[in-house]
């Protein structure tokens, strides 16, 4: 009886300190026992008031101690109804139940069982409980990293590619923004970030779910069986009522458009949507359905291995210099060459470079072939007595390691003074300030700047006086119809009027025959380029 006495008293002391909650109720569910821990922390109440009532009692009370808050005492009406389903199914169970707790979330790990007297007669449950909060909320907490963007809020790519698999929706829509950055670099990252925001709440109008999953990229999931043609009306009638709204940044109001992809694919869905957006993005259409456009799966294979074989002839020194003359309209003679880069794929065919340097620029293989032609150009004309010009893009100039290469290259080769860097007008060079630190570096070293394709587009002759130009070269469309349009005529007259006065040389190109020569020369262009004075060839 001793030894008898000694545990129950073991037990109570046990029941009493130990930092879960423990329980047992009726078939009712009206409270047997109750220990400190869920007296205290779940039921305000003492052990004495427990026995003979239920959760609903506790929960009820405690929140009429705070009218104005209906939310401040939940938890006690989500145990009472997972009693009912241990008496169900009649086997132990494990509950994550959660609810208000003095107007504080909480988590709790519920374990339940039934209940039976010593002589096997089920009587009703009995239970225990801990306190899961922090570990839960650390969970979502990681979850949202791990699944959320944190600008929008929005599930992100990795959350969609679950989705994905574990719901397998029918089709797929990815929204591209349209010219994104220009927006930030034009108004700042902090405003880009903004009207990405806008546009996140913009969506969430919708029923769908929407997912961002790239900087400037949002995605719906279908999970009807629709037809293309239904999916298609649908996206036309999001970019319609997207096309009225407005977006305003400091003052000015933006307009936002997109190139959306559509797939509908039981196998790689988001893959193939990604493929039609890019479709829609290069061909400067607003919508590209991946059934319709069967070949653009084929056209992005030989994107990949145009872009594997440029990374090879980069390694196997297959990307090589051609140099197409330039003549002196007033002496007849040469005194200058325009590099034009080749490439040779590993038949030995050679590739121009309209079919490769797009590809360089969107794989980041651009700098490098630019730092090849800097190197080839300048050690081909480091022992011979003329002038060279060389073509770089806006990356080129903002890359810091190609322009460290340059400053290198032709103060190692001694070129500097012959060297021409020849800029394309209609990049927009007017937002770059690292044109201009650009320009005054290697001109402080003796070389020169041309502005390339001038007179179409923006041109801009600001530019000209902004930028110190020593060499306008006219674009070669207004050369080619000079004969035929006397607007082009006109044109051309005016860019050679405006050089002269500024103290800058001129360039003609696409100087195909003899009649084009005789025109540029009446006008007074400085200098002449095209098959008709020769074609791009090698150097001895």
């Amino acid at each position: 009886m001793d030894s008898l006495l000694q545990a129950d008293n073991f037990l109570k002391l046990i029941s009493k300190h130990l930092p879960d909650m423990l329980w047992a109720k009726d078939l009712e569910g009206k409270y047997l026992y109750a220990n400190e821990s869920i007296c205290n922390n779940l039921l305000m109440a003492t052990q004495d008031e427990v026995i003979g009532n239920n959760d609903v009692y506790f929960a009820t009370r405690e929140r009429e101690k705070h009218p104005e808050n209906k939310e401040w005492h939940t938890f006690g009406e989500l145990c009472f109804n997972s009693d009912y389903v241990v008496l169900e199914h009649m086997k132990p169970m494990i509950f994550e139940e959660y609810g208000n707790i003095k107007g504080k979330l909480v988590y709790l790990e519920v374990h339940k069982a039934p209940l039976h007297d010593k002589n096997g007669k089920l009587i009703g449950t009995i239970g225990s409980g801990r306190d899961i909060t922090a570990q839960v909320l650390l969970e979502k907490k990681t979850e949202k990293l791990a699944y959320f963007d944190q600008l929008t809020n929005l599930p992100n790519r990795q959350k969609m590619l679950l989705d994905i698999s574990v719901n397998s929706p029918t089709a797929c829509a990815i929204f591209n923004i349209d010219e994104f950055k220009e927006i930030n670099d034009f108004f700042g990252t902090e405003n880009g970030d903004k009207i990405l925001q806008d546009i996140a709440k913009w969506f969430l109008k919708f029923d769908f779910e929407t997912y961002r999953i790239d900087g400037d990229e949002f995605a719906i999931l279908y999970y009807e069986d629709l037809s293309i043609e239904h999916i298609k009306h649908n996206i036309e009638n999001i970019l319609s009522l997207f096309e009225e709204e407005q977006f305003h940044i400091e003052g000015e109001i933006i307009h936002i458009r997109f190139s959306t992809g559509i797939a509908k694919e039981s196998k790689n869905l988001l893959t193939k949507a990604d493929i039609a957006v890019h479709y829609a993005k290069e061909n400067k259409i607003k919508i590209s359905v991946y059934e319709e456009n069967a070949n653009i799966e084929k056209k992005y294979k030989e994107n990949i291995a145009m872009a594997t074989s440029i990374r090879e002839a980069l390694i196997d020194n297959r990307i090589i210099c051609h140099y197409q003359p330039i003549l002196d309209i007033k002496t007849n003679k040469i005194n200058k060459y325009e590099t034009l880069v080749r490439m040779i794929d590993k038949d030995g065919n050679l590739i121009t470079p309209i079919n490769f340097l797009n590809i360089a620029k969107k794989t980041k293989l651009y700098s490098h072939i630019t730092q090849e032609v800097i190197h080839q150009a300048c050690n081909t004309f480091k022992d011979r007595e003329e002038a060279f010009s060389i073509n770089l893009s806006i990356d080129d100039i903002k890359d810091s390691n190609t322009v460290q290469e340059i400053i290198k290259t032709i103060i190692k080769t001694n070129t500097a003074s012959r060297i021409i860097f020849e800029i394309l007008e209609s990049e927009g060079i007017e937002n770059y300030e690292e044109v201009v630190n650009f320009i005054t570096q290697i001109k402080a070293l003796g070389a020169k700047i041309a502005i390339d394709d001038f007179g179409t587009g923006y041109s801009n002759f600001e530019h000209i006086l902004k930028l110190n130009v020593d060499y306008i070269k006219i674009d070669g469309s207004l050369i080619k119809g000079i004969q035929q349009d006397k607007k082009h005529k006109i044109i051309v007259e005016t860019i050679v009027d405006f050089a002269k006065k500024v103290g800058s040389k001129t360039i003609a190109e696409f100087v195909s025959d003899e009649e084009i020569f005789k025109n540029i020369k009446e006008i007074g262009v400085d200098f002449s380029q095209g098959y008709f004075t020769g074609k791009p060839s090698l150097l001895d």
